[in-house]
């Protein structure tokens, strides 16, 4: 009986801290902005602090979804199988049932075992689904609230966090974030489990990448020149440059083939394209260079050195956490982290003189890059032990 009440119970302690979380958000923010407000008071910041909690909440249940669904993408695709179908139990390949196929809490109401052979479920599921969910739900609720993206004017006579904007542009560059942070998700965690990413992935992922850049390029958010600006043209649908998003994919594939040479030494030390066109360390190489394109088309040249040196620094306490990944997999992992923060504090960090972007000095991109270069002496591969060689001729004596 008191197995039975366990997964109750941590479904229960799991709704508790989500409730005491959201009273604290609600009644904290609309403390701290009804004190630095004249004509707002406390009563009339409550309505609105209950809507970002709904808002952050739905955005949590639709990144989780999606982190159950990665979880089939990088389990099946590898292995050459279809992502069609209903999810089944690794053991008994038993279909699961709605209830239990729910996000974070199904695997909870299941105890982490499997409700017709009882065998154990990886903890990996909720664990992935959480991740993506909040990484989907903070960069969400950043945007909508007018608190992550430059170069887009604060509308209302609020500011940041007076009220949700839900425009058809908003809306639009969040769909395309969204799309960004799950395909860069899936990319980590194939490579995680040590697995070359599939060809269908890689060509519908970049397919839907590049072309929104280029049929809506205010997607692009930042220009491709280091003018600080931001090219306008009628002809464009919702504002921005064609050109300059053709301007744009190209730098950004640029960058991310000479980054991911500089990271090959750690992360993939034996990768020849030139004599070994075809042998297994190059097509790592491929893969790393994959990886950070996605990113790199996403925020921009500029700032591609500073999402891979964060994520070089999220990778290290993962090597120690899963010794039996390599380096390349936990940094494939920490990509989509570090994406993830780099657009939820993108106008703050745009903001900076020491941060790369459009608007930065020159030496700033040049010090970033040489950090990059270092990377490989903090972050690559170990060397493989292997067991001496025995002398036959002892064996025999």
């Amino acid at each position: 009986m008191a197995r039975r009440r366990r997964p109750i119970r941590y479904a229960s302690i799991l709704l508790i801290a989500i409730f005491c979380c959201s009273v604290l958000y609600v009644f904290g923010m609309a403390l701290l902005q009804s004190s630095q407000s004249n004509l707002l008071s406390f009563s009339d910041l409550i309505i609105p602090r209950l809507i970002d909690v709904v808002i952050f909440l739905w955005l949590f249940w639709i990144g989780s979804s999606f982190g159950s669904f990665l979880n089939v993408v990088a389990w099946r695709m590898p292995r050459g199988e279809s992502i069609n179908g209903r999810s089944h139990c690794p053991r008994c390949q038993h279909q699961l049932a709605a209830r239990d196929n729910f996000p974070v809490f199904g695997w909870l109401a299941l105890r982490g075992r499997c409700r017709t052979c009882r065998l154990p479920i990886s903890a990996r599921y909720p664990i992935v689904e959480s991740a993506v969910g909040m990484s989907i739900a903070f960069v969400g609720f950043a945007e909508i609230n007018q608190i992550a993206l430059p170069h887009r004017p604060h509308l209302g006579h609020v500011g940041p966090l007076g009220s949700p904007v839900v425009d058809a542009a908003t809306l639009f560059i969040l769909a395309y974030h969204i799309f960004a942070i799950a395909f860069v998700w899936a990319m980590g965690l194939i490579r995680f489990d040590q697995r070359h990413l599939p060809r269908e992935l890689s060509i519908f992922g970049f397919g839907v990448l590049i072309t929104t850049m280029l049929g809506f390029p205010i997607v692009g958010i930042v220009p491709w020149q280091m003018d600080g600006g931001h090219l306008q043209d009628a002809k464009s649908i919702f504002g921005g440059s064609y050109l300059d998003a053709w301007m744009r994919v190209l730098t950004a594939l640029v960058a991310a083939a000479f980054y991911a040479r500089c990271l090959a030494p750690g992360l993939c030390r034996d990768a020849d394209p030139k004599f070994d066109p075809l042998g297994k360390s190059t097509r790592r190489l491929i893969d790393l260079i994959l990886v950070c394109a996605a990113a790199s088309i996403v925020v921009g040249w500029q700032m591609l050195p500073t999402v891979l040196i964060l994520a070089s620094l999220i990778s290290l306490p993962l090597q120690k956490r899963f010794p039996d990944s390599d380096a390349f997999g936990t940094f494939s992992l920490a990509m989509p982290v570090s994406l993830s923060l780099h657009i939820m504090l993108w106008r703050l960090l745009h903001q900076t003189w020491f941060w790369p972007s459009d608007g930065s000095q020159p030496i700033v991109l040049l010090i970033a890059a040489g950090v990059v270069l270092l990377i490989p002496n903090w972050l690559y591969e170990k060397p493989k032990l292997e067991s001496p060689p025995t002398d036959s001729s002892s064996d025999e004596a």
